[in-house]
């Protein structure tokens, strides 16, 4: 099996710099052949005030940067419980599925993962604390109601039998401009909104999608 840090040592080497540069208190360790980040991660204010500490593993998955680090909360700070987005383990739910792949792809590195996701989402539980979860709403759902609101956001619509086509659309593994446009105009897709479906097409992975248009029908949505 392809393992990133064996291929690659000059890329293993720059994020081992980039930890150690930026945390301090985390340590990159190699175990069974997976890369991990153990340690305390200091979360910090915009005047570089730490605001709490959390113990955490965060495990690289051997095809990285292609899929994300799983990342786990095990200093037991944080309830296991939906409305903390946090699961058995601690395992911490970082970001809606389909969305990752927004703010990813092959170039992004380990400085983007923490700054884009991890770093927000233990930030979001220190508010969570402080207002008693009154920030609860500035999260995705969970499950299929999460879908339903994240490609609500994505395509600014609120006509939920669109949404659902819309995401159909992402799990097909071809699309034909014939097709009539999920939008309900009455249009063909290459005459309506063939340029944004396009390009989620090649954001959001269509195994992803696929794999929430599988909840959706599970669930009755559908």
């Amino acid at each position: 099996m392809y393992y990133w840090h064996e291929n690659n040592p000059s890329l293993f080497c720059t994020f081992q710099k980039d930890i150690k540069d930026n945390y301090p208190t985390l340590l990159v360790r190699v175990e069974d052949r997976l890369v991990h980040i153990r340690g305390t991660l200091r979360i910090k204010d915009d005047k570089n005030t730490i605001l709490k500490g959390y113990q955490i593993d965060i495990t690289v998955p051997y095809n990285f940067p292609k899929e994300i680090p799983e990342v786990r909360e095990i200093g037991n700070e944080i309830p296991r419980m939906l409305d903390r987005h946090t699961g058995v383990g601690g395992r911490a739910c970082l970001c809606f599925r389909d969305a990752i792949f927004l703010y990813w792809n092959k170039e992004s590195t380990i400085l983007d993962f923490m700054k884009k996701f991890v770093e927000p989402f233990f930030l979001w539980q220190i508010e969570f604390e402080a207002t008693g979860g009154e920030n609860k709403e500035r999260a995705f759902k969970h499950c299929t109601d999460g879908a339903i609101q994240f490609y609500s956001e994505v395509l600014h619509l609120e006509d939920r039998k669109a949404i659902l086509k819309f995401i159909d659309l992402m799990a097909k593994k071809k699309m034909r401009g014939s097709w009539n446009c999920f939008c309900g105009s009455g249009k063909k897709i290459k005459d309506c909104h063939f340029e944004l479906i396009k390009e989620y097409r090649e954001k959001i992975r269509r195994k992803d999608a696929k794999i929430t248009m599988e909840e959706l029908k599970v669930n009755k949505i559908y």
